[in-house]
Parts: C-alpha cells; structure tokens; sequence
C-alpha cells in the first residue's frame, strides 16, 4: 500500500509493454532476488522519505511504482550488503535479469541514480530507525 499510494499515476496509453499486476512483481522480485525482511524495511524507509521529498503535485506514468519498488530495493540491498544482517546484495545485472527485459540495464541504472537523487543521498537507517518504523508500522505488519 506504501508504494500503491506513494505518487498519483496517469495512464500512459503510448506504454509499449505490458506491466505486470504489481502485487505479483513484488512476489517475483523478492523471492527470486532472495531479499530478506531487514531489506525489505529499509526499501519502505527509502520509499517513505522519497514520498516526503516527492513534489506535491507529482504525477507518475503506469510503470512508476515498478520504477520505484525497484529503486527501494536495489539500494536497500546495496546499503545493507556486508552488514551483520545480510551478506548478498543485488546487482543492478541481477535485477535487469529477474524482471525478464521490462527494464533495460540502462534504466535500471537510472532508476538506481534518480532515486539516490530523491532521497538526497540519504541512505543511512541504523537500528534505532528501523525500530521506530517497525513500532509505527505494527499495525500494517500484523504484529
């Protein structure tokens, strides 16, 4: 739902492929990408502070929470990568392979570079942070 309400969407009917329904990507990505829960708290930081810093009026195409879940989630395993918690990170190679071409190398990339410039750099989530999300979200996690 964080994604699903992060940005208003137009259709974009010049789209040239077929989008997956998002609740599936999100099962195929994660599971073939191996991302364990830890990671998957700090993509709903990243995605929580991207929506702050979002414009208000922003608007998205049909792809963009793809775009976005996928940004999330490479950073996050990125930034977790060699910690206490995991020891794998994805590729953006990885990440292109899993998602089967609905997005090319090069903008997996973007992705990866347009979402850094979205969180102003700002990728650190140390224990405490991620706590305080777990405790504030416990609701939506059924804890």
């Amino acid at each position: 739902m964080t994604l699903c309400d992060l940005i208003k969407t137009r259709k974009n009917s010049r789209l040239l492929r077929s989008l997956p329904e998002f609740v599936f990507f999100v099962q195929k990505v994660t599971h073939q990408a191996k991302i364990n829960v830890r990671t998957l708290l700090v993509a709903l930081i990243y995605l929580e502070r991207a929506k702050s810093n979002l414009p208000k009026r922003a608007i998205g195409s049909d792809d963009t929470i793809h775009r976005m879940f996928l940004a999330a989630i490479l950073l996050a395993s990125k930034f977790l990568k060699d910690t206490a918690w995991t020891s794998q990170s994805i590729t953006n190679r990885q990440l292109y392979e899993i998602c089967g071409g609905l997005f090319s190398l090069d903008e997996i990339h973007q992705l990866e570079r347009g979402f850094l410039k979205l969180l102003h750099y700002n990728c650190w989530v140390d224990e405490e942070s991620l706590n305080e999300f777990v405790e504030l979200h416990r609701s939506d996690f059924s804890l």
